[in-house]
């Protein structure tokens, strides 16, 4: 993975208390050249009150559940630091 060019991902805080709090937490620490931030509202509180979601590079990335969610934040990472 482009694990050493700069990402933006974005959680919704209380998308962070719903789903994806574990994640969160696990790419700050396991990616400290990403910034992984955290806010009290994206916007977007149809999709963060059902499913984990969070933007990178302001792109929307969602899954069905966390595990799903991980492969596909994941993978729109690859995409975008391959990009940057």
């Amino acid at each position: 993975m482009g694990e050493n060019k700069r990402v933006t991902v974005d959680f919704c805080n209380g998308n962070l208390m719903s789903f994806t709090q574990e994640l969160f937490l696990r790419l700050r620490e396991e990616h400290p050249e990403w910034t992984v931030s955290r806010y009290g509202c994206l916007t977007n509180c149809g999709e963060c009150a059902v499913r984990p979601f969070a933007f990178v590079e302001d792109e929307i990335v969602s899954g069905h559940d966390l595990a799903e969610f991980e492969v596909k934040l994941l993978a729109l990472i690859e995409k975008k630091t391959l990009t940057l």
